[in-house]
């Protein structure tokens, strides 16, 4: 009879404690730690004590918080950038491509041969033309390049002075070159022809042939073709194609120095980044010396020539 009187204190107090936990859960709670704990199957689900928790920050506070990865270098995650810059490092520039294929043969002037060659070709051939008189100043080009004015086709006086009672006003003009309202041609010796596409550009082509200061003269129409004009050009005088000889080779002269300098540029540039050692700059600084010493002396030769054969012919 005391086991079952025990059994159901017990049942009492377990009830009563339930009835107070939906009152109070803080209340339940404390009590039951003062509790013995039911072993019972039958006993009650066991009450959720406090537990504690970290306070909900604000969100700038939450950022003060998070730790900081400025130390994460891009190969750590795989990625192109770095958390903290956001960019990828630049790379050092490893220089130009000229001075990249000099490192690796500095001693290798064939690229500068070719072009000094070149050089040497273009205005071979120019020198040659005017010693020969191929070249004469009044050429094709020169004729064809004389400024035509022409009427504008869309000119109109404007509509206040349409009823204008006085002198009306000149008509607008456009220049335009010869050559692009004739075809020049040599007749031989020093008559030219000049052949107009249009009737109405030849008296054009006229004024302007007269108003030109290198002809000063009045073309002839031909009789047998009314578009075709006749100019007799004077010859240049062997002094002035001399000093076009003595010009041009000295334009010749300064393509071989820029060429040289931009040579020794790149060098220099090696040199100061570390590059070239200062035994081999000055070598290859003696080389370049001496190529262009010996184009210029070759230079030198053929002008000599081409001018005294001018005068010559002259004579």
């Amino acid at each position: 009879m005391k086991s079952l009187r025990a059994a159901n204190s017990l049942l009492r107090s377990s009830s009563v404690l339930r009835t107070v936990a939906q009152k109070s859960p803080a209340t339940a709670s404390l009590s039951v730690v003062s509790q013995p704990t039911l072993t019972s199957s039958s006993s009650p689900a066991t009450i959720r004590p406090f537990s504690s928790s970290t306070p909900h920050l604000k969100k700038k506070d939450r950022r003060r918080e998070e730790p900081e990865h400025d130390d994460v270098t891009p190969q750590d995650y795989g990625g192109k950038g770095s958390k903290k810059g956001g960019k990828k490092s630049p790379t050092p520039h490893s220089g130009a491509p000229e001075e990249a294929a000099l490192l690796e043969d500095v001693f290798d002037f064939s690229d500068l041969t070719a072009t000094l060659n070149e050089i040497d070709k273009k205005f071979g051939d120019d020198l040659r033309k005017l010693r020969s008189g191929a070249a004469s100043r009044f050429n094709a080009d020169l004729i064809g390049a004389i400024p035509v004015e022409l009427e504008s086709p869309t000119s109109s006086p404007p509509l206040h002075l349409k009823n204008f009672k006085g002198r009306p006003p000149a008509p607008a003009r456009e220049a335009y070159p010869l050559r692009d309202l004739a075809t020049v041609a040599p007749l031989g010796g020093r008559r030219w022809s000049i052949l107009a596409f249009e009737e109405s550009s030849v008296k054009p082509i006229i004024s302007a042939v007269q108003r030109s200061p290198h002809f000063n003269q009045q073309p002839q129409r031909n009789e047998e073709n009314p578009l075709e004009l006749i100019m007799t050009v004077e010859l240049e005088r062997a002094d002035d194609t001399a000093k076009r000889a003595k010009d041009l080779c000295q334009n010749w002269r300064n393509k071989i120095r820029d060429e040289v300098h931009k040579m020794e540029t790149v060098f220099k540039k090696l040199k100061a980044n570390g590059q070239l050692l200062s035994d081999d700059f000055h070598k290859l600084k003696e080389r370049l010396k001496k190529v262009q010493d010996e184009r210029m002396k070759v230079l030198t030769a053929k002008e000599k020539e081409a001018v005294a054969a001018i005068l010559a012919k002259a004579a």
